[in-house]
């Protein structure tokens, strides 16, 4: 069975902001040092951190039951604001997924204001349909999480420069 789930977040920001983070090889350490409730670390494997190709491993705190993962980016799109990152071994896919996958969309609203657009994609046995969702909500909220940190620094950025 296929499950997908969207969830959109209004930022404060410019998209063009938003998108120089969320694309940027620093996003990694941004997410660690933004959710250091959840993420242990983030690291590079293969790539620069910012391209097609790129490979991380990830690694969760003790606690959440989801075993260290690896995932790649396998789609990257300026133009669009549009990121995809598939899990390709380890986490979910340990767990019964046969297939995982996020993206992240940044669409403009208006001069200083955009949402973050967060897909989650897993594919899983029925068998195995009602185990895996009861974690699920640890990367939903991660999504949202890391928008609120990504639209604070900005903000926070932002009124530092203007003084």
């Amino acid at each position: 069975m296929r499950y997908e789930f969207i969830n959109e977040f209004e930022v404060k920001a410019s998209s063009d902001d938003v998108w120089a983070i969320y694309s940027s090889s620093n996003l990694r350490t941004s997410a660690v040092q933004l959710l250091p409730s959840i993420l242990k670390s983030k690291d590079i494997l293969e790539g620069d951190g910012c391209s097609v190709g790129t490979i991380f491993r990830v690694v969760l705190l003790p606690g959440y039951n989801i075993p260290m993962y690896k995932e790649k980016i396998v789609n990257m799109d300026h133009q669009k604001r549009f990121k995809e990152i598939q899990t390709i071994e380890g986490g979910y896919l340990e767990m019964g997924c046969t297939f995982c996958m996020l993206s992240f969309e940044i669409l403009a609203k208006e001069t200083n204001s955009c949402v973050i657009k967060t897909v989650t994609k897993y594919e899983i046995n029925d068998d195995l349909a009602t185990s895996v969702p009861n974690n699920l909500h640890i990367v939903l909220n991660a999504c949202v999480d890391l928008a609120r940190g990504v639209s604070k620094h900005i903000t926070e950025k932002n009124a530092s420069a203007d003084n």
